[in-house]
């Protein structure tokens, strides 16, 4: 019945709603003079699956139209209205609906009191097969996602030439089961943010931008996975700019061309103005051309170096603090000894080498460590409180005299010693010692950093007017003993070497 001139729909019901045509499956009403279609247009056509109404006059989609046919799979509204100027809500209510084909119906999807934008679609959920090519599309996210989120089951998605200038974020996402989209003859010229617009589509096979303004293709344009499952992809006819950036999509063409739909004709360079014409194939960049190195490199490798040498250097000497100390404290002996100081008393004229002054909780490093390597290997002779000291004098006698028989003092320095009364009040002892002979009279060894809440007035004097031994065991023990041995055996009169420290 197509081509003829009928101003309405037959009528198909006989007495008591019979069906004159009751296994009537395709109806072809295209290209009447029908205007108008109502909720019983199509009513006593049990087992009607297809119609169509393409090129009518119907500018206006009432609500449930269809929903009287029960079979109904295949729906065309091609060119319907001329132009179509509103669909109610209610207009596709069909639940056996799987095809809508409302191509060039040029119905504005932009301008939203024409229609219901999240009903329109909501009462046809099975839809499979949706065309909507040359109508006009919205341009903001939120109307595109309010429009297509009933259609969770659709297979094949039609939007050529629809004026979408962006491609909307998290709408085909959720299109799960599709297999096919087209959106041709747009103006798409690029995006962002692939996996918002392309993610989750784990079952698209063929996709189409051809003859858009999409100039570049890079890493970004496509998830991987997306590309990975692709059948056919067709970028034909895009203004293509052959420059570096698009190396990497002329890379993906070596790899995977076959999947590329019209190439290699369809796939032409617009820009530069030197390369319009000429096909994006020809066009054969070269890393040397497109990655030139940059003297500015080189500044930076150098600077980099730089920075990790100082680093390193500064990594070594914090490790070796204690170790790099001894082996200046050796120099500065050595030094010393080239220029001939004339020292004030000899080693000879007391009975010990040195008093150690030490707390009891280091007890065990002076016996077992000190005493073994100055007096067992070197031949030196301590003074040790818990050996020396005559039972029967007080401690301050005790100190006194055996501090006038040694020839130097060795302080042990700890955390330990740090926090002990009786260490500090040798401290103080000590310290008349020295301002009475001078700093060398002093030797004072660190077995570890002192925290700084231990640390007291006292001391701190003592560490910081006073060359001072760190101890180290392992790589620089041998430098440690070296350096205490020449500190002890030093004569008295000879400048401090920790003056040097402070010139460094």
């Amino acid at each position: 019945m197509s081509s003829n001139l009928l101003p309405r729909v037959p009528t198909f019901c006989g007495r008591n709603d019979t069906s004159y045509f009751p296994n009537l499956d395709t109806i072809i009403l295209s290209r009447n003079n029908i205007g108008f279609l109502g909720p019983k247009s199509f009513r006593c056509l049990p087992r009607l699956s297809t119609i169509y109404l393409d090129y009518t006059n119907i500018g206006k989609l009432q609500d449930n139209i269809f929903a009287s046919l029960p079979a109904l799979r295949t729906l065309h509204l091609l060119g319907i209205g001329n132009p179509l100027r509103s669909i109610t809500q209610n207009a596709f209510n069909s639940s056996s609906l799987e095809t809508l084909n409302l191509k060039a119906s040029h119905f504005h999807f932009d301008i939203k009191h024409r229609y219901s934008a999240n009903k329109i679609f909501a009462s046809c959920p099975n839809l499979k097969i949706l065309h909507l090519t040359e109508n006009y599309m919205p341009s903001d996210d939120s109307t595109f996602q309010t429009i297509f989120r009933p259609l969770r089951k659709l297979k094949k998605l039609y939007l050529t030439s629809t004026k979408i200038l962006n491609l909307p974020r998290n709408v085909f996402t959720n299109m799960k089961l599709l297999q096919k989209l087209n959106l041709d003859d747009n103006g798409v010229n690029g995006w962002n943010d692939s996996y918002r617009i392309f993610g989750n589509m784990t079952n698209l096979k063929y996709l189409s931008f051809r003859h858009n303004h999409i100039s570049v293709i890079n890493e970004t344009s496509f998830p991987d996975e997306l590309l990975s499952r692709l059948k056919s992809l067709n970028l034909a006819r895009n203004p293509f700019s052959c420059i570096c950036d698009q190396m990497w999509f002329k890379n993906w063409i070596q790899k995977n061309g076959s999947i590329l739909i019209e190439y290699p004709v369809g796939y032409k360079c617009r820009h530069p103005n030197s390369m319009n014409g000429i096909l994006l194939n020809d066009y054969k960049p070269t890393d040397k051309m497109c990655n030139p190195w940059n003297p500015l490199y080189t500044m930076a490798i150098v600077m980099g170096i730089v920075v990790l040498l100082f680093l390193a250097i500064g990594s070594i000497a914090a490790k070796c603090q204690g170790n790099i100390k001894n082996y200046i404290y050796l120099l500065r002996v050595y030094h010393n000894r080239k220029h001939g100081y004339i020292p004030l008393d000899s080693e000879e004229d007391y009975e010990y080498h040195a008093f150690v002054v030490y707390c009891d909780n280091d007890r065990k490093w002076v016996h077992n460590d000190l005493l073994n390597k100055l007096e067992n290997e070197e031949g030196l002779q301590l003074c040790i409180h818990h050996r020396n000291f005559i039972v029967g004098d007080s401690i301050t006698v005790n100190v006194d005299n055996f501090l006038k028989k040694s020839w130097k003092v060795l302080v042990i320095v700890s955390n330990n010693f740090a926090q002990s009364e009786w260490c500090q009040w040798e401290v103080d002892v000590v310290q008349e010692r020295r301002r009475r002979q001078g700093k060398e009279v002093i030797v004072p060894v660190i077995l570890e950093t002192i925290d700084s809440k231990h640390m007291t007035s006292q001391l701190r004097t003592l560490l910081d007017s006073t060359p001072s031994l760190r101890y180290r065991s392992g790589v620089g023990t041998e430098l440690f003993w070296k350096g205490l041995l020449e500190s002890l055996r030093k004569p008295l009169g000879h400048p401090p070497t920790s003056l040097l420290y402070s010139r460094i």
